[in-house]
């Protein structure tokens, strides 16, 4: 990469312009990684649906445990 010349603004030529915009353009074309987005989106969702199913027996189960606790100390 050379030194930027004394004679020139420093403002972005036409070329570079649509050399940037063949850049994006080409960017939202690319399909590489939209597997892997998919993949993560799915252990996402596996994750959320595990954790709520989780959090719904555990709060099922409290009411048990409290009388095995019960049953328990009273026996003592």
């Amino acid at each position: 990469m050379g030194e930027p010349s004394c004679d020139r603004s420093g403002a972005p030529d036409g070329r570079s312009r649509l050399r940037a915009t063949g850049r994006a353009m080409g960017f939202a074309r690319n399909a590489n990684g939209s597997t892997a987005m998919e993949y993560a989106l799915i252990g996402a969702l596996i994750f959320i649906v595990a954790a709520g199913s989780i959090r719904y027996y555990g709060s099922r189960m409290i009411p048990i445990y409290n009388q095995i606790s019960a049953t328990v100390t009273q026996a003592d």
